[in-house]
């Protein structure tokens, strides 16, 4: 029973050192959206005043839309499980690692590689800075994440679960709950059934200072457990899960190379006892007041926010768990049951088809 510890002990241990190494260097899958923007007809926002005057840029909901789809199916709840609880008094610990296939090269329907324009990409050694684009995007995002699993009467099992996402500034967090229905029945026309359970789970992001994320998971499963030489057990199951993707930004700033207090000629706010405020000083607006004509203020209109969304989609998911004594292990695919854009075409959600593989090894007891 110790080598089943000390086994568990070393795999999680080595998992997480090694993914914390990734982790500690640049970043370059951070997402950032504010890179998302569209330029009015016949201008370039990017640059400041000219002869033929200024007009703000535009937010790019559409690719914003796609980075946050996928980025949410990616930290989606696992739903990790048999439909069969830990039991009364049941507990579990476990290491969790998920590998999501992201659409890294897909291009959306204003022309945007939403991937490669919205992640902060490698660092230039010369300047030490990010680059302002993201050449080689991961087209799988790692997602590692540490789980505690409680049984409670009545064939419910909570769940917590703190991870991170590789590459990036990112963690993940969040809680799941799941009834198994028909659990208990052992002999009889009962216990020849499968048992069936339903539950959900949220998790959402941090570390994100231009975003929230937010995901919840509708799932319904059905497994088998069988017994190995009475001692192992081996559980195959199946289900289904409903996702719903939450995101909404903070302001950003479209512009972050144009300086709009320069552009304008900043001389203070127009409000009363400011000088330089319009009607000999009388102020009130609230405004900017700028001396380089009544346009240069345009440049303050970049700060904006993107379109609050709400992503729905399906996928199924099959996965097998081996229980030997303490040793718990597992395996998960989920995917998609169909294409993103067919319930989220308003939002101009087009990328792919997503995949999901998950690994879990840990402790039952």
């Amino acid at each position: 029973m110790r080598r089943h510890w000390k086994l568990v002990f070393a795999f999680a241990s080595l998992a997480a050192v090694s993914a914390a190494t990734r982790a500690a260097g640049a970043a370059p899958m951070d997402p950032v959206p504010e890179r998302f923007y569209l330029n009015p007809p016949g201008t370039n926002c990017q640059v400041g005043i000219t002869s033929a005057g200024y007009q703000p840029c535009l937010p790019n909901n559409v690719s914003w839309s796609n980075l946050m789809s996928e980025l949410g199916y990616a930290i989606a709840p696992t739903a990790m499980h048999p439909a069969r609880t830990t039991g009364l008094g049941g507990f579990a610990l476990s290491f969790e690692a998920s590998f999501a296939h992201i659409n890294a090269d897909a291009t959306d329907s204003t022309g945007t590689q939403y991937w490669h324009t919205g992640t902060q990409g490698a660092v230039n050694p010369n300047t030490n800075a990010f680059s302002s684009i993201n050449k080689n995007p991961d087209s799988i995002l790692q997602i590692y994440t540490l789980k505690a699993r409680k049984g409670l009467p009545f064939g419910l099992e909570l769940t917590g679960a703190l991870g991170y996402v590789a590459n990036t500034s990112l963690w993940v967090g969040g809680a799941d709950i799941h009834w198994s229905i028909l659990e208990g029945f052992r002999t009889g026309v009962l216990g020849y059934l499968p048992d069936i359970a339903v539950g959900g789970g949220v998790r959402t992001v941090g570390g994100a200072s231009s975003f929230f994320l937010t995901t919840v998971g509708i799932d319904g499963q059905i497994s088998k457990p069988f017994t190995l030489a009475d001692s192992a057990v081996l559980t195959p199951y199946v289900g289904v899960q409903r996702l719903i993707i939450y995101a909404d930004s903070t302001v950003v700033n479209l512009t972050p190379t144009v300086d709009p207090l320069q552009q304008c000629g900043y001389q203070g706010t127009d409000v009363p006892g400011n000088p330089n405020a319009p009607n000999n000083g009388a102020g009130g607006s609230g405004g900017p007041v700028c001396k380089n004509g009544p346009n240069s203020g345009q440049g303050f209109n970049n700060l904006t926010t993107f379109s609050k969304d709400t992503i729905d989609r399906w996928r199924w998911i099959a996965g097998l768990t081996y229980r030997y004594e303490l040793l718990y292990l597992a395996g998960q695919w989920a995917m998609d049951l169909e294409d993103p854009s067919v319930e989220n075409a308003n939002l101009g959600v087009s990328g792919a088809k997503q995949w999901t593989l998950s690994l879990e090894a840990g402790a039952s007891f």
